[in-house]
């Protein structure tokens, strides 16, 4: 870690069936069918943002669901949301 708190990566963020209200964070034109954390952490790794993956954590929305979360270097959050976004689209 080069420092400084890692943002958190939530499968959530990406989730085209869910609303704004209820997590998500990119647009849906940029959102996909039940991200995986895995697969956010793979698209991380390729953008070089030093992914790390904690299985079994739970977003607060829904406490139900331990999807797990991403870990990641990088600011603005909101650029970081949209460069995993295209990796996990395939652009």
């Amino acid at each position: 870690m080069r420092g400084g708190r890692k943002l958190r990566v939530w499968p959530a963020y990406f989730d085209a069936r869910l609303s704004r209200g209820e997590g998500r964070r990119v647009p849906r034109g940029l959102a996909v069918r039940d991200p995986q954390a895995v697969d956010i952490e793979r698209a991380a790794l390729e953008l070089g943002l030093e992914p790390v993956l904690v299985a079994g954590a739970a977003y607060s929305r829904q406490p139900w669901r331990r999807t797990g979360v991403v870990l990641v270097e990088g600011r603005p959050k909101s650029k970081v949301l949209r460069m995993i976004a295209g990796r996990l689209k395939g652009e």
